[in-house]
């Protein structure tokens, strides 16, 4: 079966790292696949061609030309179906369909709150999808809701996890210095909420708790990144707050960490929460979107208000004053969720249902 992957680019992201690994895995089971894009950012490239996915990276001049150019592409390459991810993606290839009809399915990745003009027009071109697959049911549900002509096309798939890549360290010692190591992951832009996580973080600071926080992930919104930067040396946090910038082995510094922190004010289906739970750690994560669906509080870790620097604070010294045995309960708890719901085989199967 041909298929031809569609997307803006092969940055560091969730929905990139979803993509490129349906491809591959796609390309595995002897499917011929190809991935589209055109803003040049190649952080998955060398992971596509390792893969025997090829990847075309298509030069536009303008919107329009961008949508002729994946309309000739869908024309000489006559796919069985055509898969797009994020809005851009979606829209363009849908533009394209109408030039080159193909079978397209559009891909959602992240809670849309804005029902407005624009969000209406990208509703009309969805009617030319096959399928509108979202990764969240919360997602679909709001689709099915807002959208009655795209519900009974409108499916989810939740995101997959390398369970083999991402799994907990063999005997792995609980806080072993003393100090509590979190760690996060995601583009430093203000939905992930950073300038509150370093607030909350003065707060924990004040109450005498030693910790460090990781946090990797793409720097390229320069003005985000300087009112951190600002941030974080006004509340004195440079010793315990620190920006690593991208990383493909990231399943190391989920290995390094004792807990994963997520303050995001808006996410889809979080790929680094289920990472780091297949990695055995305890989760903090806003209490928004399918967090909820997925952390269940006290349970495999705890749910706060994205808005509420003290809730965030709370959360994260309830975290840091676990014993050994209940941070054990809680990695096993997520270990275990994990691998019951998000394994590779069941999201290729759901994927290869719909193609």
């Amino acid at each position: 079966m041909k298929l031809v992957f569609v997307t803006e680019n092969l940055g560091s992201g969730g929905a990139e790292r979803q993509l490129t690994g349906l491809a591959a895995l796609l390309a595995a089971k002897g499917h011929d696949c190809t991935v589209a894009t055109w803003v040049d950012k190649n952080f998955y490239a060398s992971f596509l061609a390792e893969n025997n996915v090829r990847h075309i990276r298509l030069r536009p001049n303008g919107r329009f030309d961008r949508v002729k150019k994946l309309a000739s592409l869908f024309r000489r390459e006559r796919p069985d179906a055509v898969i797009s991810f994020l809005p851009m993606a979606n829209e363009s290839a849908a533009l394209a369909s109408l030039l080159s009809p193909v079978k397209l399915i559009v891909s959602e990745r992240s809670f849309t709150v804005n029902w407005g003009l624009r969000r209406r027009l990208t509703n009309l071109l969805y009617r030319r999808a096959a399928y509108v697959v979202a990764n969240s049911e919360n997602e679909a549900r709001n689709i099915r809701r807002h959208c009655p002509r795209l519900a009974g096309r409108t499916i989810a798939i939740p995101n997959y996890v390398d369970i083999d890549r991402f799994k907990p360290v063999a005997n792995k010692k609980w806080r072993p210095d003393g100090k509590v190591r979190f760690v996060g992951v995601g583009r430093v832009i203000p939905s992930k909420n950073l300038l509150n996580l370093v607030k909350a973080l003065a707060v924990v600071k004040s109450r005498g708790i030693d910790f460090t926080v990781d946090w990797y992930g793409d720097t390229y919104d320069k003005d985000y990144l300087s009112q951190l930067e600002h941030l974080v040396g006004e509340l004195q946090l440079a010793d315990n707050f620190a920006l690593r910038g991208e990383c493909l082995s990231i399943e190391d510094a989920y290995r390094q960490a004792d807990v994963m922190c997520m303050p995001s004010l808006l996410e889809g289906y979080p790929n680094v929460l289920v990472e780091a739970m297949a990695s055995g750690l305890p989760v903090l994560a806003s209490r928004v979107c399918e967090h909820p669906y997925i952390v269940e509080d006290g349970v495999n870790g705890y749910l706060f208000d994205p808005y509420d620097v003290d809730a965030i604070a709370n959360a994260i010294i309830k975290a840091a004053e676990l014993d050994a045995s209940s941070a054990a309960a809680m990695s096993v708890a997520n270990r275990h969720k994990v691998v019951e719901n998000n394994s590779i085989e069941s999201f290729c199967k759901k994927y290869m249902s719909i193609i």
